[in-house]
């Protein structure tokens, strides 16, 4: 009995445990799932919370922004957001400064944060343009090397270019340097009149000022830039035709050295003038006009225009006959009297230093002077050799133009209608002044273009 209760007692004690423990499981498993469910509930809540957040501020920008936005334009919206959100309703005055702005830690935050992020893309859109801009400087200055490059592989053979340049230098220094000398020559061979060299300056100077001595020059430069050029040139050119045809006559090589004669140079000079001459003749025309008449013409193209309106455009051919046959002797004895003296000089210089025993190999060059005395010389007698058909070119020139009645029909009825009313002397006037300013302006021509010739490293025959 006393075993049957016992084990009774037991069973009921464990039962009771039993139940107990599971009531305790129970009651901790409903606290698990009550929690879970909150904490899922709070989750839930939060992003529904943040979804509508994102929702708001995405819906207030739809309508301004774009699908695709560049950088410049995303950070200026970024930034004005920013700045907007600091301004109570969004309030700003006319300038755009914020109205009621907000107060706080907040908003400076915010403002900064605005001006920092603007800050920094703007960096990067300057270091992507700097980027761009290096590139674009890198191939230019690869396409200027390239071309520079060429261009002095060009230059290194280009010595009809080099020839050209050094004439036309040489002609531009010179006529400017005797402008003044040269347009009272120009007045006296048209107009006649005794006034001398000293008169004629002085009446100019106290009528136009210092400008008149130069009226006419720019037309002058513009004729004897490529006159002389040509002229130099084309006297080259000659030359080592001479050279080539006389080695080949004698059957001679290549290099063998060859002495032209005076008359060969005086032929190669005179047929480069003539050349020079025709080419730039018109010009030659309008500069006699703008020295002539400076009032009526306001410059070279309305001085083209007036001799084509007047006389037609036969006008600006007017006297080249006698220009042509004034040229072959002008140009030829002036290079001839100055290559045959300067190579005489030179020889007598290049003895006279190998007998004192001087470096044989070593360059002759003329002093500075020795130089311009021969051009003068040179000058002067080219210039006074073919004056007498200069007048007639001038008189020619002039004919038809400006009221100026036509009283000679060609070359020849000129120079005896001339000779014939005025006299003899008449075709000599001018020469004075001519000389004048042909002789400093020839020695002047050859210096420079001596000067151009070592620049260029240039050799003649």
């Amino acid at each position: 009995m006393t075993a049957q209760s016992s084990s009774t007692s037991t069973s009921t004690s464990t039962s009771t445990s039993s139940y107990c423990a599971y009531n305790n499981t129970n009651r901790n498993n409903s606290r698990r799932m009550s929690r879970r469910t909150t904490r899922s509930h709070l989750n839930g809540s939060a992003a529904l919370i943040l979804l509508l957040a994102i929702t708001r501020t995405v819906g207030s920008d739809a309508g301004a922004l774009p699908l695709t936005r560049s950088a410049p334009s995303l950070a200026k919206a970024n930034h004005e957001s920013l700045v907007a959100s600091t301004c109570v309703a969004n309030l700003h005055k006319a300038n755009g400064q914020c109205l009621i702005p907000r107060g706080g830690s907040t908003t400076a935050a915010a403002a900064a944060q605005a001006t920092a992020s603007a800050a920094s893309e703007s960096a990067v859109l300057t270091s992507a343009e700097s980027l761009k801009m290096v590139g674009i400087v890198t191939a230019f200055m690869t396409f200027r090397d390239a071309v520079l490059h060429h261009a002095q592989e060009w230059w290194r053979g280009a010595d009809t270019a080099k020839f050209l340049l050094a004439g036309a230098v040489a002609g531009i220094v010179s006529r400017t340097a005797v402008s003044p000398l040269e347009v009272v020559a120009t007045a006296q061979m048209v107009r006649g009149g005794n006034k001398n060299m000293v008169g004629e300056l002085a009446e100019l100077f106290k009528t136009e000022g210092v400008k008149g001595f130069f009226k006419g020059n720019g037309a002058n430069c513009l004729k004897v830039a490529p006159t002389r050029g040509v002229q130099f040139f084309a006297f080259e050119t000659f030359k080592q035709k001479l050279v080539d045809w006389k080695r080949a006559s004698m059957g001679l090589e290549d290099d063998a050295e060859i002495v032209l004669n005076p008359i060969e140079r005086l032929v190669a000079g005179g047929f480069a003038g003539m050349i020079a001459s025709s080419m730039v003749y018109p010009i030659e025309v309008v500069k006699t006009m703008l020295t002539m008449y400076p009032g009526k013409y306001a410059g070279i193209g309305a001085a083209f225009r007036g001799v084509l309106s007047e006389v037609g455009p036969k006008g600006l051919y007017a006297g080249l006959g006698p220009t042509l046959i004034a040229m072959f002797p002008y140009v030829g004895v002036e290079f001839m009297i100055y290559e045959t003296s300067k190579i005489a000089i030179e020889k007598f210089l290049g003895d006279r230093r190998e007998a004192e025993g001087g470096d044989m190999l070593a360059v002759v060059s003329l002093p500075i002077i020795v130089s311009l005395g021969l051009g003068a010389l040179a000058g002067a007698a080219a210039q006074t050799s073919a004056h007498p058909l200069d007048v007639v070119r001038k008189r020619l020139q002039i004919q038809g133009i400006n009221g100026n009645p036509v009283l000679y029909k060609n070359t020849i009825d000129c120079i005896t209608g001339v000779a014939g009313k005025e006299g003899m002397g008449a075709l000599y006037k001018g020469l004075g002044p001519a000389c004048v300013a042909t002789i400093p302006g020839t020695g002047i021509a050859y210096i420079t273009y001596e000067f151009m010739k070592k620049f260029f490293e240039l050799s003649s025959v």
